[in-house]
């Protein structure tokens, strides 16, 4: 069975979370978004709210969001410099430990979620990231989450639409990989985190919902970052006999999730291929091997090792 979400308890003190919220032309979601953390509003410091420059300019007022909800910061970013490059921004200006990023489509469905989120984060220095479970506007899982378990679990990574981090751990290794912009961000995180002796733990019993809306998505511009940055993560980041091996690797399944995915995308592969060149000073610049070690512990948490908290003092 899931580990239940009371399973984990805070103190009543201050609140020690940010939310960020990082959004772009759709301002329903984002006022959903917003008005569901009036149910956690006890354990929230105040949200900020980045709009990547949406015409017309997104509006949050106190007649719009009702009551309960916590302080909101809404600034704009009309250069569009990107998700991981806004979620950066939050985090600088953020000055809580804790920051809760929400994708405009996740709703909170319950304070007991972020309530075992923080209370882990709060025993356990050395874990970084807490990976809440998807969920149904109802509560129930949906098919994609971090792991395949029923219990929390030590994981690769997270799924970005809704994660409580450490502030502190995300600044000191740099933050999101701004180059990446989307997609694949939180893989690349996890993976620093990692090597700098940091865990990300998969919370199955604490679900926050994900009401994804795919009208309007672009399949070719989708299929050509994805392929762009499962190649970016490697040349950044693995060691570098490894990632010789496999950056032609993780190109090559551009082709076959072209095939699968029924892309029309004439020219796109060389689109890719010059991107990645471009952007090659940039990598040389930033690329720092995470270690053998690092590779190894990835691979076991693989399996998803349960997660052991620390003994209570």
């Amino acid at each position: 069975m899931a580990e239940p979400a009371h399973a984990f308890r805070t103190t009543g003190a201050a609140p020690r979370i940010t939310v960020g919220v990082v959004t772009w032309q759709r301002p329903e979601m984002t006022l959903r978004c917003v008005r569901s953390l009036a149910l956690a509003a006890q354990l929230i410091a105040e949200a900020r709210v980045v709009d990547e420059g949406s015409e017309p300019p997104l509006v949050l007022s106190a007649a719009d969001l009702g009551p309960g909800v916590p302080p909101v910061v809404l600034t704009r970013e009309p250069s569009r410099p990107g998700l991981s490059a806004c979620r950066n921004r939050i985090a600088r200006e953020a000055r809580t430990p804790y920051l809760l990023f929400l994708d405009d489509d996740a709703v909170v469905l319950t304070a007991e979620s972020i309530r075992a989120a923080q209370a882990v984060l709060d025993a356990d220095p050395s874990v970084a990231v807490i990976a809440f479970s998807q969920a149904e506007a109802d509560g129930t899982l949906s098919a994609g989450q971090p792991a395949a378990v029923d219990y929390p679990a030590r994981v690769q990574t997270f799924i970005g639409f809704a994660h409580l981090i450490r502030r502190d751990a995300l600044l000191a290794v740099g933050g999101y990989r701004e180059l990446l912009r989307i997609n694949g961000e939180e893989r690349e995180l996890s993976m620093r985190l990692l090597d700098a002796g940091m865990s990300v733990v998969y919370l199955p019993g604490a679900p926050i919902a994900h009401l994804r809306d795919s009208a309007g998505r672009d399949s070719r511009a989708y299929l050509r970052i994805i392929t762009r940055n499962d190649a970016l993560i490697a040349m950044l980041n693995e060691p570098l006999p490894m990632a010789l091996a496999t950056v032609p690797l993780r190109l090559r399944r551009y082709f076959p999730m072209r095939r699968g995915w029924e892309v029309d995308d004439p020219g796109g592969f060389g689109v890719v291929v010059r991107d990645l060149a471009g952007s090659l000073p940039t990598v040389l610049r930033q690329r720092r091997g995470v270690r053998w070690a690092t590779m190894r512990e990835w691979r076991r948490l693989a399996a998803a090792p349960p997660y052991e908290p620390p003994p209570a003092p």
